[in-house]
């Protein structure tokens, strides 16, 4: 049985998770990565088992990623569902990507939430730094290997993804965090996207390529299209000059109420 990772990882954090699932299950892999424009249609054979790895943004899949998903699909092709968030909430994600693949024709029999480090972590405001970790690499390993132990069963029935729950931080932790963003709301919308520092950028246009929403053009990288941006901050963690940053009014507000670590959580 060929496996298939279908992955949107800006930040590498999706794919990383997503490949450690797939080589626990073993066997030959395919990568389909649809982080960058360009995406071609495929179907997923029906004999095939394809796992999908995406980042959680606000409590959802981010909209992207399945916009790039769109042109995939099968015919009853295996399917296992993997959201990364960043030590929030997953909220409704994991849900809103089984559903999907459901209607793109992929039978659903597994799921994980996944930490993966925050878009908006920096230095002074850390948001589950380095995950997915060691540990995190080897849980999703081993979840991958439970996986192909119940593939290789007569039947692999479908999973009730929202069984996993949703995560726990106590009510005066939420409370807290609500007020905190309501606040930082009101600061974003007076604007600002990650930008570059013309003193330290040296127009590599690294940043450009790997945006994947193209806000950012080669020549101007130090102009962020704010229309396009994502928030994704791909271009402020991968920049190798230390060019370009971001201060979310939201790093702070998350960094002081979710630094406990958050445990994967996975449904087979």
């Amino acid at each position: 049985m060929k496996t298939y990772l279908i992955t949107f990882s800006p930040t590498g954090t999706s794919r990383k998770v997503g490949e450690a699932v797939v080589r626990g299950m073993g066997g030959e892999y395919e990568v389909i990565d649809v982080t960058l424009p360009g995406a071609v249609e495929r179907e997923i054979p029906a004999d095939a088992v394809a796992v999908f790895s995406v980042p959680v943004y606000g409590g959802h899949v981010a909209r992207l990623a399945k916009e790039r998903m769109g042109k995939i699909s099968s015919r009853g092709a295996k399917g296992v569902a993997v959201v990364v968030y960043g030590n929030r909430d997953y909220e409704a994600a994991l849900t809103e990507l089984g559903e999907w693949m459901r209607g793109s024709g992929f039978a659903v029999v597994g799921g994980g939430t996944f930490v993966g480090e925050h878009s908006y972590s920096t230095g002074r405001y850390p948001i589950a730094v380095g995950r997915p970790d060691a540990e995190d690499v080897a849980q999703a390993e081993r979840f991958g290997a439970e996986m192909a132990k119940k593939l290789q069963a007569e039947r692999a029935e479908e999973v009730d993804l929202g069984c996993i729950g949703r995560t726990e931080d106590g009510w005066w932790r939420r409370v807290r965090f609500l007020w905190g963003a309501a606040r930082a709301m009101r600061a974003k919308r007076k604007g600002g996207v990650p930008a570059g520092d013309e003193s330290q950028c040296t127009h590599c246009g690294l940043c450009a390529s790997i945006c994947p929403a193209g806000a950012i053009a080669k020549g101007d990288e130090c102009r962020t299209d704010a229309a396009r941006c994502i928030f994704c901050c791909a271009c402020v963690k991968r920049c190798p000059q230390g060019a370009r940053r971001y201060d979310s009014p939201f790093a702070p507000v998350l960094s002081g109420n979710f630094r406990r670590r958050k445990e994967n959580r996975t449904v087979l």
